[in-house]
């Protein structure tokens, strides 16, 4: 029986959809150990051009093409364990130019005896064959050929061959297929890389009179090229956080991306800019990270910039894929807006024996965020109150100032206190050159009269209290009186002398005496 040779003459290499005519990549051919002069090693086939107009050129001087681009040895060619690999070139008309690489690859089966002449001896192959390509979601005509398994012409007709694993009969099927007869195999339809980038299934060859297997199952590995099919997709949040004020230069955040093309190709190389925003932010081409290019973002004056970002795969080229987001950039708040007064200057009046009396209210406006450190406003009062007289709290609710008289004054001692407010954060200032406000408090004493009287409610009941004793006094006397009337009615004296009585009175102590 003849050896089996693998050729990959016939290998058709799908490497563009919109090219009119094209070479094929690389070619891969199993050769004896020592070529003849004269072997013919490959033959070049290009796709869709004209061959008068197509100059075919090999790049080994030990090997010669012809115009129907025939690889011809022109000598005695050996060829190493390790292979060999030359290029061969196709110029058109329009000068454009094209290359395949032809790697030879050496032969390690051993003879083997014709049929009756002994028993078949069989060989181990290489773990895996040289891989074979095929570029995804290809537009043309199907089935396509890639490659042709062949042998020796005196025993071509004497096998036939099949093929099994993936793409074939199990998932997903349907994708390949082999002529029994010739050893053709072929792509029945479209395959998409970012589905399945590989598939690897074996090939084997039987005797056809007696269906013996006559080699070991030879692996086969088709690789499925990647064409740039996929756009770059934006990965995590857009949202970001800078300090407002911050320097230039500072980073605001790392926009991601990713793409489903081919790892480590300009397909998933993916380039970033801004389309908008670029006056106060900028962008890294590669990494993606944004940075400020300014320090004069306030956000008194805008909170948010939002900025569109693009990014495209081939780094940025015009045939590159591409897809743009915006990205909200939130400027966060630091305190550098003091609180501010509303008025310049303030007057109050206290009477001299009042205590814990709320004298006055301080209003102030303050820029930061509102219900945060920066924006709470803290009271002092810096001159004035070294008695102690007075104290000054914060409303949560308004951010005002409470002033309060918190120990009587004495008008004899003072009767005019000039205190100094200062209004500040709980924040300390960051930011800005701006410093803590004061205000001065003019506080007007009055003196309070000794004998003067105060018509308030104690004073009332103060001036009442003798009217009601007296009230109290003459009630009980009348009442007395009504009830001891009888007894005090005198009858006719007459001649006698007497006063008397109706009725006898008791009184304590001795008897009445009897005239």
């Amino acid at each position: 029986m003849g050896k089996l040779l693998i050729s990959s003459t016939y290998l058709m290499l799908i490497l563009s959809c919109v090219e009119s005519c094209f070479l094929l990549r690389s070619l891969y051919v199993i050769v004896p150990e020592i070529i003849p002069a004269g072997y013919q090693v490959a033959k070049v086939e290009t796709v869709g051009c004209v061959a008068k107009s197509v100059q075919l050129t090999v790049k080994d001087p030990s090997f010669t093409i012809k115009s129907n681009g025939a690889v011809v040895a022109l000598t005695s060619v050996s060829v190493g364990e390790g292979g060999r690999t030359f290029s061969v070139s196709a110029r058109d008309n329009s000068g454009l130019e094209r290359k395949m690489e032809v790697h030879l690859v050496r032969s390690t089966m051993p003879k083997r005896h014709r049929r009756g002449q002994g028993s078949l001896n069989r060989s181990k192959r290489p773990a895996c064959r040289f891989p074979t390509s095929v570029v995804e979601n290809y537009e043309g005509n199907y089935p396509i050929l890639l490659e042709k398994l062949v042998s020796e012409p005196s025993a071509s007709h004497d096998m036939y061959f099949t093929i099994e694993g993936e793409g074939v009969d199990t998932y997903p099927t349907g994708v390949f297929s082999i002529d029994r007869d010739t050893g053709a195999l072929f792509l029945l339809k479209a395959v998409d890389r970012e589905e399945f980038p590989a598939y690897n299934f074996v090939v084997r060859a039987f005797d056809r009179h007696t269906n013996v297997e006559l080699e070991e199952k030879f692996p086969l590995r088709v690789i499925v090229d990647d064409v740039n099919d996929n756009a770059p997709e934006f990965v995590g949040p857009l949202h970001f956080t800078v300090p407002e004020h911050c320097s230039a230069g500072t980073v605001v955040g790392v926009v991601s991306a990713t793409d489903r093309d081919r790892i480590y190709t300009n397909h998933v190389k993916i380039k970033y800019t801004l389309v908008s925003g670029s006056d106060m932010f900028t962008i890294h081409p590669e990494t993606g990270v944004i940075t400020t290019t300014t320090n004069t973002l306030d956000r008194e004056l805008k909170d948010n910039h939002v900025v569109t970002v693009k990014i495209q795969d081939m780094n940025g080229a015009p045939n590159g894929l591409f897809a743009t987001s915006t990205a909200t950039i939130a400027l966060s708040d630091i305190n550098d807006n003091p609180p501010a007064f509303m008025k310049s200057s303030y007057n109050v009046t206290v009477q001299e024996d009042e205590s814990e009396k709320l004298l006055l209210r301080i209003p102030v406006q303050d820029k930061d965020l509102i219900n945060t450190s920066n924006w709470m406003s803290k009271f002092v009062i810096t001159k004035g109150n070294e008695n102690g007289n007075f104290r000054i709290v914060t409303d949560p609710q308004t951010n005002e100032g409470l002033l309060y008289i918190s120990k009587p004054l004495d008008y004899e001692k003072t009767n005019d206190v000039q205190l100094q407010i200062t209004a500040q954060n709980v924040a300390s200032l960051n930011g800005s050159s701006a410093t803590w406000q004061s205000i001065p408090v003019n506080v007007n004493v009055e003196k309070v009269d000794a004998g003067s009287v105060s018509f308030g409610l104690l004073g009332i009941m103060t001036m009442l209290c003798p009217v009601v004793l007296l009230l109290m006094l003459f009630l009980l006397l009348a009442f007395f009186c009504l009830t001891k009337r009888e007894k005090l009615q005198l009858n006719e004296p007459g001649n006698t002398g007497r006063i008397p009585l109706i009725s006898n009175i008791d009184v304590p102590g001795d008897s009445a005496v009897r005239n």
